[in-house]
């Protein structure tokens, strides 16, 4: 739609499509399409018909700027281990690279120069942004926070700054009894 609400179109008809993310260039809504096997697909931002541009389950990802590579964390089934992988939107073949274990899988997002990937890190209940270069040297933190979680974190258009929404989520819990009997 426009941002005065106007022109409002139904790009998809899933009954679990989730995690849309616009391309760079504002030509493309990617998707995840629950209902087929969680496969990343794509469509139009003036509507018409999906495609399949992951033919491999994707949960949360991050989208390349140039909308070539789809980043997400995957656990290797032979020994547990996280592991980065990347998903070519056009080659339709996969890489996969070692990963910090202690990656939190939301939260991904590409460097604005394409050379790392970005990840949350949770330890003692402290987040903190660390980016795992894609050429396998090793990883390195971004931000030295001591307090708070992490809840969301972008890249400015021009890569310069990082807007980070920070803080705690409180609840409480509550048993209730039965003394009647």
């Amino acid at each position: 739609m426009n941002i005065d609400g106007s022109d409002q179109r139904q790009l998809t008809s899933g009954l679990s499509d989730h995690t849309p993310t616009c391309s760079k260039d504002g030509r493309w809504v990617y998707y995840v399409d629950n209902n087929d096997n969680h496969y990343l697909k794509r469509v139009s931002i003036d509507g018409g018909r999906p495609e399949t541009t992951v033919n491999f389950s994707v949960g949360y990802y991050a989208l390349s700027a140039d909308g070539k590579q789809v980043a997400s964390l995957e656990v290797r089934e032979l020994d547990h281990k996280m592991m980065l992988r990347l998903d070519s939107t056009e080659a339709h073949h996969m890489v996969y690279h070692d990963m910090d274990q202690r990656a939190l899988e939301e939260g991904l997002a590409f460097s604005p120069d394409g050379k790392a990937v970005v990840y949350l890190v949770r330890e003692k209940g402290v987040d903190n942004l660390w980016a795992q270069p894609l050429d396998g040297s090793a990883a390195k933190p971004l931000t030295h926070f001591t307090a708070d979680k992490i809840f969301r974190f972008n890249y400015s258009p021009d890569g310069s700054q990082i807007a980070i929404e920070r803080g705690e989520s409180e609840s409480d819990v509550v048993l209730l009894k039965d003394t009647s009997k």
